[in-house]
């Protein structure tokens, strides 16, 4: 019921935004003028900084995935595109439970790491992190995947704390006509989308609807189901003036383990709604002389209410509880919303100096008795104020400078600076020198946290079991990272070098801490509280080289190296990330390509097990061309080469077989 709501309301959306305008991720350009910019030999970002910007000048270093590396690399979801990012691990606890980290030190729900999809960002306020099995965003639809490897805070505020990932989506007018994708394979994979590209009068429209199925590891029951329906439309105003309108949202759900292996275990499957809302109004005279204003909803909504019986002697051992059985009831509901009106001003002070700054208002809400013990409703307001600044010294020198003022409900005023120095020593060959500042605020659950369960015993005694006890203030935690990175583009040998050097300082992480004794407890005097008590260092190393040997062929090594005082000791990272992706076209319409994923031991930081992943994937794909029809049909096999453990040694690893077809009508 509420997908078929969901579905009417997009639909209903489509036909009101017939009249909506073009804007897309920062976008200053029309949507032309942005295709036509990023086929110049200078590749061009939008999300660094706000401006419009060509890679080479970015104030930090920037990984860049298009549309065609997506579909030759196979991947089938967002995080899997992720691995071809140097210094990001990707993990499983369950299918349905997907995590990316950059730079590890990480566990099931990854706060430190920022998703924005055209400018909206999708941190959710409940758990933290990224749903990123309920991200209403079909892969069918990404254009680029633009990765800033460092903190961002500065130009996207707290929460862009390690790393942040930006999507932009295709526009509209991109494409015209039906476009269908269906996928099969593995372990019961199913997916399956269909998008539609029309216009109207000044207006561009594209409907999505998409339907999943996955049953992941075959060792465990973590089955996954999505639906999703999206709307997106550009209308032109006028010859300066656009507007945008996007809707869409995904009703989903998947089995939720942790180490129980059964269907019937303690936490079954969790029925997930992930809607959004989103407005952007843009007055764009010139590339360097724009007004935006943006407004986006968000809605997110868990339903997971069961009651399990066990027998006590399976828990305990202890033979004097022969015969006692234990209910277990718990009652996961939980909501949150988000509101946000954002305003950005971009304009050119000098033929050398460009600026962009503005201004938000943010306000979001929880709700959640299993989160905090009682039905009310928390709000966490938030006000930020942002501005960067691109000079250039002369034609050798380049300054970026960036800062971030934030105050919030929960730890009230923050400031997040960046600021970066680059020498263009040589046509094609850069140096830069940076520091950034990323922070990232408590969750309510972590500020205000009361996670209780009561078992009742079939001989009418009722325990108490604290999960999470409310005891203490908690910091928001900070990193600064001092960078030297190197970056060389040469467009006559399609050539492309980016390395960098960092060091990393983070301070007062928060994580749980077992109490002592806890007089609540009456089960296991296992309680925990969040607290701020960790802090690390360490430095790392990135390697990144793209090069086309022909017209017709593509390469990418991405490869991380870290070493530091004590994350590596306790492997918290992994030493080494490697990945190593080609492509190329042959006669009669073929491609073949293959990637190859590497990442030595490490541990994720709610497990003990060490991870580990070496993995071989090869992809053949076929064109064809029936008058106005085209289409493709691609199989894929990804390899396990031995050894590969995915977040816990249960997580049986196979090898998977996969089959694409894909239809385009114009």
């Amino acid at each position: 019921m509420r997908f078929a709501f969901l579905l009417r309301t997009a639909l209903y959306s489509s036909r009101v935004s017939v009249l909506l305008a073009s804007s897309t991720l920062l976008q200053t350009v029309h949507a032309q003028d942005e295709f036509d910019l990023f086929d110049e030999d200078v590749p061009i970002v939008l999300s660094a900084s706000r401006l419009i910007q060509p890679l080479s000048s970015s104030p930090a270093s920037i990984t860049v995935i298009d549309a065609e590396m997506i579909r030759l690399s196979g991947a089938r979801t967002i995080v899997d595109i992720l691995r071809l990012v140097p210094g990001f691990q990707i993990g499983r606890l369950v299918n349905g439970n997907p995590i990316a980290t950059y730079n590890g030190i990480s566990e099931r729900y990854n706060p430190r790491l920022q998703l924005i999809v055209d400018g909206r960002p999708t941190y959710v306020p409940l758990y933290g992190g990224i749903p990123w099995s309920e991200l209403p965003i079909a892969l069918t639809d990404i254009n680029r995947v633009e990765v800033t490897r460092a903190p961002n805070a500065a130009t996207f505020g707290p929460n862009s704390f390690a790393a942040v990932v930006s999507i932009i989506t295709r526009a509209p007018a991109a494409r015209s006509g039906w476009y269908a994708n269906a996928e099969a394979g593995g372990n019961d994979f199913r997916t399956g989308t269909l998008t539609y590209h029309g216009e109207g009068m000044n207006s561009h429209y594209r409907v999505t609807l998409q339907g999943e199925r996955d049953d992941g590891f075959s060792s465990i029951p973590d089955k996954e189901r999505s639906k999703l329906a999206s709307v997106r439309s550009h209308w032109q105003l006028n010859p300066v003036d656009r507007l945008a309108i996007d809707i869409g949202g995904v009703q989903g759900g998947h089995q939720e383990l942790d180490e129980v292996v059964q269907e019937n275990d303690l936490v079954g499957y969790t029925d997930t709604t992930n809607a959004y809302t989103q407005l952007v109004w843009e007055r764009a005279r010139a590339t360097d002389d724009s007004l935006r204003v943006q407004y986006y909803y968000n809605y997110f909504d868990i339903k997971d209410d069961t009651t399990t019986t066990f027998d006590l002697i399976d828990i305990t051992s202890d033979p004097a509880h022969e015969g006692l059985t234990i209910d277990a009831p718990l009652n996961r509901d939980s909501h949150s919303t988000r509101h946000e009106l954002e305003l950005q001003r971009t304009r050119r002070l000098a033929d050398n100096h460009r600026i962009v700054f503005g201004g938000a208002l943010r306000q979001d809400s929880v709700k959640g008795q299993y989160l905090f013990n009682d039905l009310m409703t928390r709000y966490v307001s938030t006000q930020r104020a942002f501005a960067h600044s691109e000079y250039n010294i002369n034609t050798d020198w380049l300054l970026n400078s960036g800062l971030m003022i934030e105050n919030n409900s929960i730890s009230h005023v923050s400031a997040s600076p960046r600021v970066s120095l680059t020498h263009r020593y040589a046509p094609g060959h850069h140096l830069r020198i940076g520091y950034s500042r990323g922070t990232r605020t408590p969750l309510l659950l972590e500020e205000d946290g009361e996670v209780t369960l009561e078992y009742a015993i079939s001989n009418g005694i009722v325990l108490t079991d604290q999960f999470i006890v409310n005891d203490d203030d908690i910091e928001r935690e900070t990193i600064d990272v001092i960078d030297i990175g190197y970056y060389h583009n040469n467009p006559r040998r399609n050539l492309s070098i980016d390395a960098k050097l960092s060091y990393h300082d983070l301070r007062d992480l928060i994580v749980t801490q077992v109490l002592d004794e806890t007089d609540g407890d009456t089960f296991d005097q296992a309680a925990r509280a969040y607290r701020n008590r960790l802090n690390y260092r360490f430095s790392s190393f990135e390697l990144q080289i793209d090069h086309k040997p022909t017209a017709r062929s593509q390469l990418r090594a991405a490869y991380a190296y870290t070493f530091d005082e004590n994350t590596t000791r306790r492997r918290l990272l992994p030493r080494n990330t490697l990945t190593l992706f080609a492509g190329v076209d042959l006669r009669d319409e073929i491609t073949l390509s293959g990637e190859f994923y590497y990442t030595s031991h490490w541990i994720w930081d709610d497990v003990r097990d060490k991870s580990t992943l070496n993995r071989l994937d090869l992809r053949v794909e076929k064109r064809m061309r029936l008058a106005r029809l085209k289409a493709s049909i691609a199989l894929q096999a990804e390899l396990d080469l031995g050894g590969t453990v995915d977040y816990l040694e249960r997580n049986r690893i196979e090898n998977a077989y996969f089959a694409r077809l894909t239809v385009e009508l114009p």
